[in-house]
């Protein structure tokens, strides 16, 4: 991985160090020339040993340049992936199966118009949006039985606003279906403590029968409940070599995931899938989900995923009163 690193790096910063050279020769052609206008009143040219020279000195210049902000970068406790993405804005950035990948951003497809500078952290890690003053954002969790017994009305007083709960899951490995054992029971206290509440499905399906009985099973199991937001398809790839998905391709799990939407909303519930970076960029055909609303993932303090989205699950490793140990985070930002 180290020796493919080094020799990326090699390789984009000779195009950089070459497309810097071009630009200084031009630069200084420009001024020799016009120098030479105004001084003799004709026109100068290079030689060909001239232009040699003028490419060495400007590779030597740019290089230097290139690699202090490099270096500076780097030192300055920015990862690799984030160096990267700085120099290709053209691209979606994504390491997955031990590379980066370089996915190029579809301009047809919905942008999001979120900035950086709206965004506010308190001292508890609670993102909020601010637009002229105004909070347009909302702040909740995302739970499941990995939290064991929940406080909801000490999580509630922590400022949270919403929950998404799992509903059901599907092992990677055997395929079983199963259901959260604390599912109703969070929905239940949650909707007390006066917190608005969505459920997910953590879904491991490789067909069409299976992604269906994942949502006739959450249809089925919310008979007598209401829910304030929709139920979330949540679509990932599990690093084991023995997950069952490992083989489905992008439009497998692009149908897949239509068909489960489609099911949720048929029975009139709100639908929204999950992704995070590698599954949108890379494992999903998001041309054909333009009309889905998406909840996405990704735990750097940036808006660097381009697509529409309306969830961001922003940190995996939050803390809120009234829950045991971890527990992901999540703004939910106006449009």
């Amino acid at each position: 991985m180290k020796k493919t690193l080094r020799y990326f790096f090699v390789s984009i910063l000779s195009i950089i160090f070459t497309l810097i050279a071009v630009c200084i020769i031009y630069i200084m052609a420009e001024t020799h020339n016009h120098s030479a206008n105004n001084n003799n009143g004709n026109t100068e040219t290079y030689t060909s040993q001239e232009v040699a020279e003028l490419v060495d000195e400007a590779q030597i210049e740019g290089r230097a340049s290139i690699l202090n902000q490099i270096k500076e970068s780097l030192e300055s406790g920015n990862t690799v992936i984030s160096v990267l993405k700085s120099l290709y804005p053209e691209y979606i950035v994504v390491a997955a199966n031990s590379k980066y990948n370089f996915v190029a951003i579809n301009n047809d497809l919905p942008m999001n118009s979120f900035n950086i500078d709206n965004l506010q952290e308190n001292e508890k890690g609670q993102y909020s949006y601010i637009v002229d003053g105004q909070t347009t954002s909302r702040f909740g969790i995302d739970v499941s039985s990995h939290q064991g017994d929940i406080d909801w009305a000490a999580v509630a007083a922590d400022g949270v606003e919403f929950a998404f709960i799992r509903a059901v899951y599907r092992g990677y490995g055997t395929g079983k279906l199963m259901i959260d054992e604390k599912c109703l029971e969070n929905i239940q206290g949650a909707q007390a403590a006066g917190i608005d509440v969505g459920v997910y499905v953590f879904s491991q399906a490789i067909n069409q029968a299976e992604v269906l009985e994942e949502a006739s099973t959450v249809i089925g199991m919310l008979q007598g409940y209401t829910l304030q937001l929709p139920i979330v398809f949540d679509v990932e790839k599990v690093s084991d070599s023995s997950a069952r998905t490992n083989n489905l391709t992008v439009e497998d799990r692009t149908n897949l995931t239509i068909t489960f939407l489609e099911a949720i909303k048929n029975a009139g519930y709100q639908p929204m899938f999950y992704h995070n970076t590698e599954m949108g960029a890379m494992l999903l055909d998001l041309t054909q989900l333009t009309e889905y609303p998406k909840w996405f993932a990704g735990y750097n303090k940036e808006f660097y995923w381009p697509y529409e989205y309306s969830l961001w699950q922003y940190s995996e490793t939050g803390s809120i009163s009234g829950i045991n140990g971890n527990v992901d985070l999540d703004i939910w930002l106006a449009q």
